[in-house]
């Protein structure tokens, strides 16, 4: 008699529980299961032995397909935003830092940014502790295929700037 009164609490636990978690699923959008039918499989086969039968093979459940747009809204909500800081924002960061006006400002990242795409652009490399590394990498010539009509193109050898941070530069995104 206990033994009967035990299996009848986990069938009604295990039965309450698949309530729970197909419902939950459904509604959140989560990546958990929602189980098929009345029974889930594990109150099935307990309700099988319990009446001396043999457990029935249960499918497995099939999971919630998510669409491409509720998949992209997904990602979305788990990325953080991410804020752009345009030239006029950075010219004032850069008066606010140095006491300079943003006049002066504007014309030294102007000449920063000129002088780093001169020299970039004649081959050479510019290295600042701390900070990164601007370079210029060389793409070699290679075959390519036109994504719409499949047949092979020729892609021309290219020059491309590149940049690579710098140790405390990396230390300091990863806080």
């Amino acid at each position: 008699m206990r033994s009967y009164f035990v299996l009848t609490l986990l069938l009604l636990v295990a039965s309450s529980a698949y309530a729970f978690t197909s419902t939950t699923a459904r509604s959140s959008g989560s990546k958990r299961r929602a189980l098929i039918g009345s029974k889930s499989r594990f109150s099935s086969s307990l309700a099988a032995t319990a009446s001396g039968k043999a457990p029935k093979k249960v499918k497995k459940a099939k999971t919630v397909k998510k669409t491409k747009v509720a998949k992209a809204a997904a990602v979305a909500d788990e990325q953080e935003e991410v804020v752009t800081f345009r030239k006029p924002e950075f010219i004032s960061k850069i008066a606010e830092k140095t006491g300079m006006s943003k006049a002066d400002s504007e014309a030294a990242l102007s000449a920063v940014l000129e002088t780093i795409t001169e020299e970039v652009a004649s081959g050479k490399r510019i290295s600042m502790l701390g900070f990164g590394t601007f370079k210029l990498t060389h793409r070699k010539a290679r075959k390519g295929r036109n994504p719409k009509t499949g047949e092979p193109i020729d892609i021309n050898a290219s020059n491309s700037p590149s940049f690579s941070a710098g140790k405390a530069f990396k230390e300091r995104c990863n806080l």
